[in-house]
């Protein structure tokens, strides 16, 4: 019986996808890939998609000495929790990240424990968070430069989501890998993602702004895939409402579980709910709000 082919994808001339079946659902996460030297990743998942991502360097003919950076968009498990793993595969690569974001690579422990707390009973999805000796964590400066995939990759300080968030711009190319800046958009689908425990709706306006400052010829989502740039136009548009949308509910003083349900019910009805674990998140993304809200207010 012959293997099953890795859901590997040129998204674009020497710019690979893989495709990480994350959640064990595929098209919801991915890893992006530049073999050309020296070889780089954008993202490294959770601890469970090392083994796939390993093979797909082995298949593009990536040597695991030729991988120097891995640049890690934020820390949040599904995109920063792999990056130990896979360091420990891959003997030159260092983990890129903002330096809010640093202290939690080498030592997960509050990490993980918000992200429990957050993701509630998916938490076994989300894999194993391995420590990273600091010697092998670079902190990215805005604008930051690295030479990638044969081109020159930018570091862009994009904070909202989260306020460790980093885009990563190939110059060379327009290529804009947007991490959650941007949000999700999944089956042709924009979904809001506003999680706890950060989520600032200004700040994501104006990085938003910012993205588009950029002239980005093709936007590269880790969730998932290859989007046009209007999309950043749209997801402008699509959080104020999300926002507005929740902000009604917590004023009319529903609890918590009403707001999620009458929430999730009109954003199953607008068709904001793909397929997937999609619900999921989105219950997440309503908490999210809730506590910017609060914070917003000195009610925190």
């Amino acid at each position: 019986m012959s293997e099953t082919p890795l859901p590997l994808t040129e998204v674009h001339p020497g710019v690979w996808l893989l495709d990480t079946d994350q959640f064990g659902v595929p098209g919801q996460g991915g890893i992006y890939l530049l073999p050309g030297r020296p070889a780089a990743l954008v993202e490294a998942g959770t601890s469970l998609a090392q083994g796939r991502i390993l093979a797909a360097l082995e298949a593009l003919g990536v040597r695991r000495e030729e991988v120097e950076w891995i640049f890690l968009t934020h820390i949040h498990l599904d995109h920063g929790g792999g990056a130990g793993a896979l360091l420990k595969e891959l003997p030159r690569a260092k983990a890129v990240v903002h330096g809010r974001g640093a202290r939690h690579l080498a030592d997960p422990s509050r990490l993980v424990a918000s992200v429990r707390e957050a993701v509630r009973d998916r938490f076994p999805l989300y894999g194993e968070a391995i420590p990273i000796p600091e010697e092998r964590i670079h902190i990215a400066g805005d604008g930051e430069a690295f030479p990638a995939g044969g081109d020159t990759i930018r570091a862009v300080e994009t904070p909202g989501h989260a306020p460790h968030h980093l885009c990563y711009f190939l110059e060379g190319e327009g290529l804009l890998f947007t991490g959650d800046a941007a949000g999700l958009y999944l089956g042709g689908v924009l979904v809001p993602t506003t999680v706890p425990p950060s989520f600032d709706l200004e700040l994501s306006l104006r990085t938003l702004d910012r993205m588009e400052a950029l002239g980005p010829r093709l936007l590269l989502y880790t969730h998932f895939g290859p989007g046009d740039p209007r999309l950043l136009g749209e997801y402008k548009a699509l959080l104020r409402r999300w926002v507005e949308r929740v902000e009604a509910g917590w004023r009319a003083g529903l609890d918590e579980a009403a707001l999620v349900a009458e929430v999730l019910s009109e954003a199953e009805r607008e068709g904001l709910i793909p397929s997937g674990p999609a619900r999921g998140d989105l219950a997440m993304s309503v908490r999210g709000v809730l506590a910017y809200l609060e914070a917003r207010e000195g009610r925190a």
